[in-house]
């Protein structure tokens, strides 16, 4: 099963990487793939897991209040073709 997480941060310059890797550090432990700078598909394997990461994504935002905006897509079990115009060249996946 697969979802989609995508987030905003708009917080001053020196906290953007520490926002930023503190709401990837939430995946440790799964696989996924990054598209986009900040657009996630992550693996799960359980509606309990998806619930577990968006708990860790929503005390990560409340803790940046008014720095984070995030998106995460309910959990669905089917395959699907995403078209990708160009992958980037490294660190688009992680298989934890």
């Amino acid at each position: 099963m697969h979802f989609v997480v995508s987030w905003e941060i708009t917080p001053t310059v020196t906290q953007y990487e520490e926002i930023n890797n503190t709401l990837i550090e939430v995946f440790r432990g799964y696989s996924w793939l990054r598209l986009l700078p900040s657009f996630y598909i992550l693996e799960a394997d359980s509606q309990n897991e998806w619930n577990v990461i968006h708990q860790n994504l929503l005390t990560i935002a409340q803790k940046y209040e008014g720095e984070v905006n995030f998106l995460m897509s309910p959990l669905y079990d089917v395959d699907s073709e995403y078209f990708v115009y160009q992958m980037p060249d490294r660190g688009f996946y992680r298989n934890s």
